[in-house]
């Protein structure tokens, strides 16, 4: 039976890809209105600076590096990278933490695990410092019995190190672990390899996805919940 939950962060706990947008065009309106650049200069030299660094750095927790995307942003624009970056850094993420939210349901579900005595742990891709943030600014300070960046494993979903570090440090043996995910490759596949139970959180699961036999899949935490009780000892 399962004794742990381990949680991907970014949209598993809440919805990143929306604040990512709306951070993004956050920082746009700074660029316009500080260097005088059109939307369109600055999103393509945005998405040329992201694209250089993950071909530099590869499938590293820096290559997420949003100060390192604002600064190549810059120097694509013909702009002294010290002038903006930090300030173009700060107002992204400060928008983006103010403006985070757990997923409807997610609250009840901690608690639950929570009362039944399962350990809850985090596996994240990304940089430590602002994925311990993120967790801060979700209220989640006291839920977390375990966390792993792939800063931390050196390396990213789906290496089979982060997976076996996460059990490590809850140690416990992988069959009685349960991984929630939103990629299918990364968390799912990843987690299962290593010997998880795993359960895809696809927002936008088809009935035909939701009914497949070879993994479970939920839409929302609803449905998260009812399959969890499913499977821990007495329910939740």
């Amino acid at each position: 039976m399962i004794k742990a939950v381990i949680f991907d962060l970014d949209d598993t706990l809440y919805d990143y890809k929306a604040l990512e947008r709306a951070a993004f065009e956050c920082v746009g309106g700074l660029v316009r209105e500080r260097l005088g650049v059109s939307e369109e200069q600055y999103e393509d030299a945005f998405m040329r600076a992201r694209q250089t660094t993950k071909e530099m750095l590869g499938e590293t927790a820096t290559s997420h590096s949003r100060m390192l995307y604002f600064q190549k942003t810059l120097e694509y624009l013909d702009i002294r990278p010290l002038y903006l970056a930090l300030e173009m850094y700060e107002t992204y993420w400060g928008f983006f933490l103010d403006n985070m939210c757990l997923y409807p349901g997610a609250r009840e579900l901690l608690e639950a695990l929570h009362e039944k005595y399962i350990r809850v742990g985090v596996c994240t891709d990304l940089l430590a410092h602002i994925q311990h943030r993120k967790l801060r600014r979700l209220g989640m300070i006291d839920d977390v019995d375990c966390m792993v960046t792939s800063e931390e494993a050196g390396a990213e979903k789906p290496a089979s190190g982060i997976f076996e570090l996460c059990l490590q440090k809850l140690r416990l043996p992988a069959a009685e672990v349960c991984f929630v995910g939103d990629n299918l490759e990364r968390d799912i596949k990843g987690a299962t390899a290593a010997g998880m139970q795993a359960i895809w959180f696809h927002t936008g699961a088809s009935q035909e996805e939701k009914e497949r036999d070879d993994i479970d899949v939920v839409s929302d935490y609803g449905e998260l919940y009812e399959l969890l009780g499913r499977k821990i000892e007495g329910g939740l």
